[in-house]
């Protein structure tokens, strides 16, 4: 078996025993996994493919430990110098494990040990003899993280070229993907239109194939889209097309995003109030998956938000949840002037309004 030319997606019939082992081997806990690790059939190829295809279904519902399982993994495979299957499948699995591991940070917000794994994924993709699919899904990873960085005329030029790179690949969902980025740098610049046509093609190519996590992922896009043009049907409509497959799949991470969508919505027709509740349940759900960027936003446009009601205590305790998490995160290189600003307001007790939103909305544009 060469493990890198095997597509990522869960084993069939022929390795059921790979799939059993592979939930055998997450029930054990990590302090003890590692003494257990022949038991468990850890250096079996088919046992770490199963593995990580678990790992990578369950990212969307619970970061936190996809991050620490996949460190593990990686920590596991790297010392001491285990030998895994016959050709270069060690150094294919420590660049999925290394891969996974910057995945988890980045939705993690934690984008500095993403860019760390990342470069340790291409180390180790580099010495296996078929690299090109490995490190187009690298590429892939670091221009999303070029998107949440607001480096957007860059993911504009090359988003476009990875995804024809992936289209000659035959990886159609991962193409898909690649335009999905192209769609929200457009929502970032403004281009609402533009972004429509782009997600609205997304959906259309999706629905023909079996990338259904893509669909359910345009479609939440859409919301947000329809959202801030306040068009309440077609908001509703894309948010009824997505929640049935995310539920299916367990993507806690989109169905927050949704139910963001949705408060925007409120917000954007008037509905203040009800858009503050709705923000708080998104809040929540991005706080249990430890997502705190998505929360510090949630404080921010929360507080902006207490201010068109006339709560201006409220929105002051707002803002000083949401400080500390802006700086744990280190996370303002491009609003670094609203943050001062208002961290200037703050001290003054008086608000600063036009700070406030610019951090907010700089906030929610990197992490759309």
């Amino acid at each position: 078996m060469t493990a890198r030319l095997i597509p990522f997606r869960r084993p069939g019939a022929g390795s059921d025993e790979a799939w059993r082992l592979a939930q055998e081997v997450l029930a054990v806990p990590l302090k003890d996994r590692e003494a257990r690790s022949a038991e468990l059939r850890l250096d079996d190829p088919e046992t770490l493919l199963a593995v990580l295809s678990v790992l990578r279904e369950q990212l969307p519902s619970t970061p936190h430990r996809i991050l620490e399982e996949s460190r593990f993994l990686y920590r596991f495979l790297e010392k001491p110098r285990r030998p895994i299957g016959l050709l270069d499948e060690r150094d294919y699995f420590l660049g999925e494990a290394a891969l996974l591991s910057g995945m988890a940070s980045r939705l993690l917000a934690q984008r500095e040990e993403a860019r760390r794994w990342f470069d340790r994924a291409e180390a180790s993709y580099r010495l296996t003899v078929d690299a090109v699919a490995a490190l187009s899904r690298l590429s892939y990873q670091r221009l999303a993280l070029d998107l949440e960085e607001r480096e957007l005329d860059r993911v504009l030029e090359l988003a476009p070229r990875l995804s024809e790179s992936f289209t000659k690949l035959g990886m159609v969902e991962d193409a898909l993907k690649c335009r999905s980025l192209e769609g929200l740098a457009l929502m970032e610049l403004g281009e609402l239109g533009s972004a429509l046509t782009v997600f609205g093609e997304i959906c259309g190519a999706a629905s023909q194939t079996s990338a259904e996590q893509v669909l359910a992922s345009a479609y939440v896009n859409l919301v947000h889209l329809h959202a801030m043009r306040g068009d309440t049907p077609n908001a509703l409509a894309a948010s009824r097309e997505a929640i049935p497959i995310l539920k299916r799949a367990g993507n806690r991470i989109d169905l927050a995003k949704i139910e963001w969508g949705m408060a925007t919505l409120m917000r954007k027709t008037g509905q203040r109030r009800a858009a503050v509740d709705a923000y708080r349940s998104a809040q929540r759900q991005f706080a249990r998956l430890g997502m705190m960027a998505d929360v510090a936003a949630g404080h921010l446009v929360i507080a902006d938000l207490d201010l068109e009601l006339g709560q201006d205590q409220d929105a002051m305790r707002e803002i000083l949840a949401a400080l500390p998490v802006i700086d744990e995160l280190k996370m303002v290189p491009e609003g670094l002037a609203a943050l001062s600003l208002l961290r200037e307001s703050v001290r003054q007790q008086r608000i600063n309004r036009q700070a406030l939103r610019d951090l907010h909305g700089y906030f929610e544009e990197i992490n759309t």
